[in-house]
């Protein structure tokens, strides 16, 4: 996987912004992060942006939760 990835599977899935798993699954092909930011809409249209930043994290976070 890349640290960003378009993808058609799951539908209506909202928008979220969450840590990697702790039984590793989430590796992202290597890469360093501190999570990710990913949804998608009613035809499964989908999208996933890794994140390496722990700031960054926090900012999209907040921004998502509505803080």
């Amino acid at each position: 996987m890349s640290k960003q990835e378009a993808w058609k599977g799951e539908t209506d899935r909202p928008l979220g912004v969450h840590r990697p798993c702790s039984c590793g699954c989430d590796e992202r092909a290597g890469y360093q992060g501190y999570g990710y930011l990913t949804g998608s809409d009613a035809e499964g249209n989908g999208f996933t942006l890794w994140i390496e930043d722990e700031e960054v994290f926090e900012a999209v976070r907040a921004i998502v939760n509505g803080r």
